[in-house]
């Protein structure tokens, strides 16, 4: 998700054989790991900026174990 305030994209999680839960962000010429810490290791999950609270947010997804995860996390 594109993050207009911190003009950044903000990357978390995906699927490589295994689920991942790590931060990245790419400021528009390199991506750099966050050392921000993050919700469990996901998939499918949503991320949004919220435009008002000026916030990345995040919620749900796919956990390791295939339950479904119902929490929400915020990147600031």
């Amino acid at each position: 998700v594109y993050d207009p305030i911190r003009q950044l994209s903000v990357l978390f999680g995906g699927f490589d054989g295994t689920r991942k839960g790590d931060t990245w962000v790419w400021n528009g010429s390199s991506w750099q790991q966050s050392p921000a810490s993050g919700p469990a290791a996901r998939i499918n999950h949503s991320m949004v900026f919220d435009a008002a609270r000026g916030e990345v947010v995040l919620f749900g997804g796919w956990l390791a174990d295939d339950s479904n995860a119902n929490d929400t996390w915020v990147f600031n």
